[in-house]
């Protein structure tokens, strides 16, 4: 079967929205207070999961993680209810500012543009910085900065598959 080629993901409104707000958020939304220009408060991590289907992990530094899907789809709430997965967060952004060097600062928040790249957007007070990651290549690189980034939201999205069993389990034992 040959591969069919890629073209943009189409995309509900109420999905481009709530991306670009996520994009555009300020600290204090979130109720914080930087104290570094190098301080990351915010990641939008879009990431392709087939050929027709775009998550966008949105992690905040008061430990909220959610996903929105580019079908209008979302896994919201999760970090409330399942201190790992608010931890894993928090340690992504804490750990993030290290991974700047591999970024640009940038003001275009484009899709990706195809399946095998994810970009990554980190919030600091001096603006938003981007970086293109290719989960295949990423090893091999000899600036390991996209591999470690790689692996921080890597670890939130396992934390969420976590949350998510283990809310299916609670709701089946109470059935």
């Amino acid at each position: 079967m040959a591969n069919k080629p890629f073209s943009r993901y189409s995309v509900c409104e109420p999905y481009l929205l709530t991306r670009i707000k996520s994009l555009r958020m300020p600290p204090a939304v979130i109720g914080i207070k930087l104290t570094d220009d190098k301080q990351v408060y915010s990641a939008v991590v879009d990431i392709p999961m087939g050929p027709d289907l775009l998550g966008t992990l949105v992690c905040l530094a008061n430990g909220a993680v959610n996903i929105y899907f580019n079908n209008g789809a979302t896994i919201t709430g999760l970090s409330s209810r399942h201190p790992a997965l608010a931890q894993s967060c928090r340690s992504f952004l804490a750990s993030a500012n290290q991974s700047l060097p591999v970024c640009e600062r940038t003001s275009v928040f484009d899709l990706p543009v195809n399946s095998s790249s994810h970009y990554v957007h980190l919030m600091t007070r001096k603006g938003v910085y981007k970086t293109v990651i290719n989960p295949l290549t990423a090893a091999a690189e000899a600036d390991k900065m996209r591999a470690f980034l790689l692996h921080l939201y890597q670890k939130v999205m396992n934390e969420v598959k976590n949350a998510q069993a283990r809310d299916r389990a609670n709701a089946e034992n109470s059935k």
